[in-house]
């Protein structure tokens, strides 16, 4: 008898005099190199769309490059991204994702590019071009929809109470429901709900920084929690002093409110590979680094044309 686990995974039970016997079958997938060059008219998730990609593979790319660019604020029409990536097949057909191997992304004339790399501990990470890690110590943004409503205003007219309130910190619009992160590891120091603020988070990240979360519909974690960086925390609701859906996030340094769409400047940097190993790493993507330059002349070619 035959036990279909999975594609991946059939079990073949086999009797004999003593009883019955077990064998596992396993398949492994076949592994392809793929490129894709992505260009942004309107939101990422349809350029990747429409360069074939996966949702998943999409938020995959917004995750790597979550400590550089705002992807609710930053990218703009024109914008550019180049994939290399690993794609499973299974008897001739896609069968699923593999890793994303290489990419770049072209955002107002700068270009960052990111590279997987396994260091000699058996770690695997992103590096750009230098060996600096794409993990950053926080998320330029705290989640991955759609628009930023009101930017951090020390003197902007409340909505509600119709009075001048400074408002410290960023208006992510999204719909009700859309996950919140934790924009880095830290423990939530306070969790719970008032009257402005609505249900809310604090976290408190090392002696410096505490991250404030606001005007959300469910709580995801508690006070005293350890999170880590990209872990849903709640999700976006209109609790509190709120006109409609949306995140408030803010960011304090040493006490002090800063704005958090420029407060990345101050913060520390990201950890880099150790000299040791450079020249390993550079070795490693020498091969990727020209099929990523490759792409990018390719459509500035066609662009041209």
């Amino acid at each position: 008898m035959r036990h279909v686990q999975s594609p991946l995974l059939t079990t073949l039970y086999q009797r004999t005099e003593g009883g019955f016997d077990a064998t596992q079958i396993t398949r492994e997938p076949e592994r392809r190199e793929r490129e894709a060059s992505l260009t942004i008219e309107s939101s990422l998730f349809l350029a990747g769309t429409d360069a074939g990609l996966s949702d998943g593979m999409i938020m995959e790319l917004a995750g790597i490059f979550g400590g550089v660019i705002d992807f609710a604020l930053d990218p703009r029409v024109g914008d550019t991204i180049h994939v290399i990536y690993e794609e499973l097949m299974l008897d001739g057909r896609r069968f699923g994702d593999g890793p994303i191997l290489a990419t770049s992304f072209t955002n107002r004339g700068e270009t960052f590019e990111a590279y997987r790399y396994t260091d000699l501990e058996g770690d695997t990470s992103y590096y750009n071009e230098s060996g600096v890690s794409m993990r950053k110590a926080f998320l330029r943004a705290p989640l991955d929809f759609t628009r930023v409503s009101s930017n951090f205003n020390p003197n902007r007219l409340h909505p509600i109470y119709k009075t001048e309130r400074p408002h410290r910190g960023t208006d992510y619009a999204a719909p009700r429901g859309t996950p919140v992160y934790a924009a880095g590891d830290g423990r939530v120091i306070e969790a719970g709900y008032t009257r402005p603020n609505g249900n809310y988070i604090f976290i408190q990240h090392g002696e410096q920084f505490v991250t404030h979360y606001l005007h959300l519909h469910r709580l995801k974690v508690k006070k005293g929690s350890k999170v880590k960086q990209g872990q849903v925390i709640g999700t976006v609701g209109s609790t509190g002093a709120a006109t409609g859906p949306h995140l408030h996030y803010e960011f304090l340094v040493n006490g002090v409110h800063r704005n958090p769409r420029t407060v990345h400047k101050i913060l520390p940097k990201a950890r880099s590979l150790p000299e040791a190993e450079i020249p390993r790493y550079l070795a490693s993507i020498r091969q990727p680094t020209q099929q990523l330059a490759g792409l990018r002349n390719a459509q500035h070619l066609a662009q041209a044309e």
